[in-house]
C-alpha cells in the first residue's frame, strides 16, 4: 500500500514503468510456465516415442506369438535375451537425451502374465494393474512412479518413466501382449532443464530488449511532451501577462487595472471602504517626442512607472493605459484628503528631473482624482470620473482636481464629451461614418466621396460633430480619433473594391495630425492591413492647419504622398497662405471653401474669389472641387468657369455606406439617374 501512495504522488514516467515492468514480468512469468508445460510434454512424448519404437523395431521382431501364448524355451528365451540388450544399447544411444539406459523390462501375454522379465524371478506373476489392462486394449500408456511393482528403483534414485507398450501382429485384432518398460527419467528432466534454461534466458533477454525499446520510446515522448507542455505553459503565461500587461513598460494595463478595481469595489463594498483612482497624464509629453524623438519618448515613459511606484503602498496598482497616460489603484484610502495627498506626492515625485540617455528632462503632470462610491461605484464609472477630472486639471493648470459631480455632470459639458468621447472609443458601435459624393457638374457621375464621423452616444443620442470635433482636436484624442475614422473607410473601401464598386474616398486631417511625425507610418499600417491600394485614400488638410509649421506639415504631407496617398487642401481661401507654399506642398486637389461657394451668385467679391481659386488650381495641375453647391444657379456658374467637380445638397446629402453602396451598384449598371439626389441617402446626422 505504501507502494502504491508512493507511486500515485510519483511522475507519470516513473509509474508507467514500474507498472510496465509488472506487467512484462507477469507476461514472462506466463510465457515461461506455459512454454515449460510444452517443453515437458514434449520431452516426455519424444521419449515415449523413443521407448514405442525400440520396442517394437528392436524387440517385437524377436517374439513371435507363440512364444506369448506357451513361454520361452532356453534357446529362444537366450535369443530374447542379446534382443533385449541391444534394444537397451539402441536406446542408451538414442541421442535425444543423454542417458536413457532401461531400469527394467517385462513382457507380459494377453492374460497378464509375465512371460519374460529382465529379474527371471518375476517370469509366471500376473498383474491387475489398471495400466497393463489399458494397454491390452491397444493404448500406450506411460507415467512416472518411484520404482516398480518389485521395488526396483533407479540406481539414481530419480524418478522412472513406466510405458506400456501394446504388442500387436498383423491379422490380431487385440493385442498379443504388453512390453512394460522402466526408464530412469533424470535424462528427460535434465534435457527438459536445459531446454527451460534456454527459453527463460531467450524469453527474458527478448523481455528485457522490448521492455527497455518501449521504455526508451515512452521516456523519449514523455521527454518531448513535457517539453511541448513546458513551451506551451510558457507561451500561455506570455500570453497571459501580455494581455493585462503593457508592452513598452510590463505595467497592468487598462483590461487588468479594471479587474483589479473591481476586486477592491467589490471588498470595500463589504467594508463600506473608499477606494480612489488617480488618472496621470504628462503635460507636453508630444513635445519631447517631436524635438528629441520617440526613442527619448519611451525610454521616459519606461522610467515614470518606478517614479510611481517608489511613493505608493504595496498593495497599490500603478498603470499604463496608452501613451502618456498612466492610472493608480488606491483599493483602500481614508476619503479625498488621503487621495489628495498620494496625487501630491506623485507629482512632486514626477517633478524630480529624469535623466534620458544624455538629456536632462523635467515633467509636469495633470492628475484626476476620483472616489467610490461618490464619483461611481464600478470601473468604468470611476476611470471616466478620474478621466474628467484629469483634464480640467490640465486645462486650469490646476495640478491635482477632484471629481466634483455637482459641477462636471451638469449638460453635455466640454469634459464630458470628453470622458464619452474616450469610452466612445472603446466601443464598438457608437462612431460609424456617412458619406457625401463628389460628382461631376452635369451629375452624371460619382468622382468620389467624404467621409464624415457620425457619433451616436448611449445617453444622449446623436452628438453632432461641432460639439466633439473641436474638443477633440484640443486635445491628443484627435490622434485616435482620427485612426478610428481612418479604419472605419479603409475597411468600407475594401467591401466596395471587393465588390467593383471601389471610389477615392478622403478624410480629413486636423492641425495636431499633421504634426504627428509617427502619422505616415499609421496610415502605412493601415492601408496594409486593409489590403487597400493607397491611391483610393485622400487626406483632405485644410489651409490654416498646414501654416501653423509649414516645415513640420510639409514633411508629413511628403512622406504621405510618397506612400501614393493623395492629398487635399481643403477650405480654400480660409487660411491666407503664399503661393510659395502652396506650390511646394505635394497636394492633388483644391477644394473651395463653401462660403465663397454658397455667396458666388450674389457677390462679385465672392465670384472673383471662386474664378481665382478655380484658375490657380488648373494652373498648378491640381483637380478642383467646390463645396457647399446647393441649387442649379451654383451648378452653372462653376460649370462656366471649369470647375472639376461638386459636392453639396444639391447633389447629395451625407449618407449611410449603404446608401451610397446602392448609388455605386446603379451607375455600374448603368441605371443609375443623374443628379441632383437630394433623396439619394438621408440627411446627415
Amino acid at each position: 500500500m505504501a507502494l502504491l501512495r508512493r507511486l500515485r504522488t510519483s511522475s507519470l514516467l516513473l509509474r508507467f514503468g514500474v507498472l510496465s515492468l509488472l506487467l512484462t514480468l507477469g507476461v514472462g512469468a506466463l510465457l515461461s510456465t506455459v512454454l515449460s508445460r510444452s517443453i515437458t510434454e514434449r520431452a516426455r512424448e519424444q521419449a515415449e516415442w523413443t521407448v514405442i519404437s525400440t520396442v517394437r523395431l528392436g524387440l517385437q521382431p524377436q517374439l513371435h506369438p507363440y512364444d506369448l501364448t506357451n513361454g520361452f524355451d532356453p534357446d529362444r528365451l537366450d535369443r530374447v535375451q542379446r534382443a533385449v540388450r541391444a534394444a537397451e544399447d539402441n536406446l542408451d544411444e538414442g541421442g535425444a537425451f543423454d542417458d536413457l539406459d532401461p531400469v527394467a523390462l517385462k513382457i507380459f501375454d494377453a492374460d497378464g502374465e509375465v512371460v519374460w522379465a529382465d529379474d527371471h524371478r518375476l517370469i509366471g506373476q500376473r498383474s491387475e494393474s489398471d495400466e497393463l489392462a489399458a494397454a491390452l486394449r491397444g493404448h500406450v500408456v506411460s507415467g512416472f512412479t518411484t520404482g516398480t511393482d518389485d521395488a526396483v528403483e533407479d540406481p539414481d534414485g530419480g524418478r522412472l518413466l513406466e510405458v506400456y507398450v501394446p504388442i500387436r501382429y498383423e491379422g490380431w485384432p487385440e493385442p498379443s501382449g504388453v512390453m512394460e518398460l522402466y526408464l530412469p527419467y533424470a535424462p528427460v528432466e535434465a534435457a527438459i532443464a536445459e531446454d527451460v534454461r534456454t527459453l527463460t534466458l531467450v524469453l527474458a533477454g527478448s523481455l528485457a530488449v522490448f521492455y527497455g525499446a518501449v521504455f526508451d520510446l515512452v521516456a523519449r515522448a514523455s521527454r518531448r511532451l513535457r517539453r511541448q507542455t513546458e513551451a506551451l505553459r510558457i507561451s500561455a503565461d506570455r500570453n497571459r501577462h501580455q494581455a493585462m500587461h503593457d508592452a513598452l513598460t510590463g505595467l497592468p494595463n487598462r483590461v487588468l487595472l479594471r479587474d483589479r478595481t473591481e476586486q477592491a469595489l467589490t471588498a470595500a463594498a463589504r467594508s463600506a471602504g473608499e477606494v480612489a483612482v488617480l488618472l496621470v497624464d504628462l503635460d507636453r509629453f508630444k513635445e519631447i517626442n517631436d524635438t528629441l524623438g520617440h526613442s527619448y519618448g519611451d525610454e521616459l515613459i519606461c522610467q515614470i512607472g518606478p517614479r510611481i511606484r517608489s511613493v505608493l503602498r504595496e498593495g497599490d496598482t500603478v498603470a499604463r493605459l496608452g501613451g502618456d497616460e498612466f492610472a493608480v489603484l488606491l483599493p483602500t484610502v481614508d476619503g479625498a484628503a488621503e487621495a489628495r495627498v498620494v496625487a501630491e506626492r506623485l507629482r512632486a515625485a514626477l517633478h524630480r528631473r529624469f535623466a534620458v540617455q544624455d538629456v536632462a528632462l523635467d515633467v509636469e503632470a495633470s492628475i484626476g482624482i476620483a472616489l467610490s462610491p461618490w464619483h461611481g461605484t464600478d470601473p468604468e464609472e470611476l476611470l471616466r470620473s478620474a478621466d474628467i477630472a484629469m483634464y480640467e486639471a490640465k486645462e486650469v493648470k490646476a495640478g491635482a482636481v477632484l471629481f466634483a459631480p455637482e459641477v462636471h455632470v451638469a449638460g453635455p459639458s466640454r469634459l464630458t464629451v470628453l470622458g464619452d468621447l474616450r469610452a466612445a472609443l472603446e466601443s464598438r458601435d457608437e462612431l460609424f461614418l456617412h458619406f457625401q459624393p463628389k460628382v461631376t457638374l452635369d451629375g452624371t457621375r460619382v468622382e468620389g466621396a467624404e467621409a464624415l464621423l457620425r457619433w451616436r452616444q448611449p445617453d444622449r443620442g446623436n452628438v453632432p460633430p461641432a460639439e466633439f470635433v473641436p474638443v477633440a482636436e484640443g486635445t491628443g484624442i484627435i490622434i485616435d480619433l482620427t485612426e478610428r475614422v481612418l479604419g472605419l473607410a479603409l475597411g468600407q473601401l475594401r467591401e466596395w473594391s471587393d465588390e467593383g464598386l471601389a471610389v477615392p474616398v478622403a478624410v480629413n486631417l486636423s492641425a495636431r495630425c499633421l504634426l504627428d511625425a509617427s502619422l505616415p507610418d499609421r496610415v502605412a499600417r493601415l492601408l496594409r492591413a486593409h489590403g487597400v491600394p493607397a491611391g483610393l485614400l485622400r487626406l483632405e488638410v485644410t489651409e490654416s492647419a498646414v501654416m501653423s509649421d509649414v516645415a513640420r506639415c510639409t514633411d508629413v504631407l511628403q512622406r504621405l504622398h510618397d506612400l501614393g496617398v493623395s492629398l487635399s487642401i481643403d477650405d480654400f481661401g480660409t487660411g491666407y497662405s503664399s503661393m510659395v507654399h502652396l506650390r511646394r506642398l505635394p497636394v492633388d486637389e483644391l477644394k473651395v471653401d463653401r462660403s465663397f461657394v454658397l455667396g458666388m451668385t450674389t457677390s462679385s467679391a465672392d465670384a472673383v474669389l471662386v474664378r481665382t481659386a478655380v484658375d490657380l488650381g488648373h494652373n498648378l495641375g491640381l483637380t478642383v472641387v467646390a463645396e457647399g453647391v446647393e441649387d442649379e444657379e451654383h451648378v452653372a456658374a462653376l460649370r462656366a468657369l471649369g470647375c472639376d467637380l461638386a459636392q453639396g445638397y444639391h447633389f447629395a446629402r451625407p449618407m449611410a455606406a449603404e446608401a451610397l453602396t446602392a448609388l455605386l451598384r446603379e451607375a455600374r449598371a448603368g441605371t443609375g439617374r443623374a443628379l441632383p439626389v437630394s433623396a439619394a441617402g438621408p440627411v446627415a446626422v
